[in-house]
């Protein structure tokens, strides 16, 4: 079958090539891959990877063959999953890994949602958030724009911070009810920074939280953070790979 395979003399370590069919476990699909998500950081060091390796996490498609523990969709069903190797025509993914995709729902526009739709959820999650002040940076990509509608729908007073107006299009219809220019026009605490920018950014942003804030980070540029026990600092909470 055809696939994106990490291969470290191609350019960005990636190539279209060739790979074996994928054999299921019991509690595993066969999904007909029919669209996927390329995140920046499968990009950026896709070669780390092992040559040969097909490459991505996030995929849609249809069911090809149930699991055959009884568990899960049945064949034909419409799919998103997260799961290793899915950049290719089909991959193998356990039946706790994927969801049925509403037919209201374009499979493309389902097949971004995994990966960037955890790391938003699980930052989200790591306390409460109802009545608290969000500040989400680099709120324009694809997690920022997932917490900033996560951050809205659990009654958080959502603060998202995009790099320029250009980009900040959109984001107060996604229920943010302060959009700002890097940190401009903050002016009180914030109780939890979701931070998608890193470096002196990051650093600035820290600043603004408020006595036990959290601050968390789904990548981007090193910095360096006093933290203390006024404040926790945590690292990325990308979904283990």
């Amino acid at each position: 079958m055809r696939a994106l395979i990490v291969d470290p003399d191609a350019p960005g370590s990636l190539r279209l090539g060739t790979a074996a069919e994928p054999v299921p476990a019991p509690h595993q699909l066969m999904l007909e891959v029919r669209h996927i998500s390329l995140n920046r950081g499968e990009v950026a060091f896709a070669g780390q990877r092992p040559p040969g390796t097909v490459h991505g996490h996030d995929a849609a498609g249809v069911v090809a063959r149930a699991a055959a523990d009884g568990t899960g969709p049945a064949a034909g069903t419409r799919v998103v999953a997260f799961g290793a190797g899915a950049w290719a025509e089909r991959m193998v993914v356990d039946t706790t890994a994927v969801a049925e995709v509403p037919r209201e729902v374009d499979l493309a526009d389902a097949a971004a949602l995994p990966m960037a739709g955890i790391t938003a959820l699980r930052t989200l999650q790591s306390r409460s958030i109802l009545g608290r002040r969000v500040l989400i940076t680099g709120a324009a990509g694809g997690v920022g724009r997932y917490a900033v509608q996560l951050a809205a729908l659990g009654g958080a007073h959502v603060i998202a911070s995009a790099g320029s107006a250009a980009r900040a299009g959109g984001l107060a219809g996604l229920g943010a009810d302060e959009v700002v220019i890097g940190l401009d026009g903050i002016d009180r605490p914030v109780d939890l920074i979701l931070d998608n920018v890193g470096g002196p950014q990051l650093a600035a942003a820290w600043k603004l939280l408020a006595p036990g804030g959290v601050s968390r980070t789904s990548g981007g540029r090193p910095a360096s953070l006093p933290c203390s026990s006024r404040t926790r600092c945590s690292p990325s909470v990308r979904p283990r790979r």
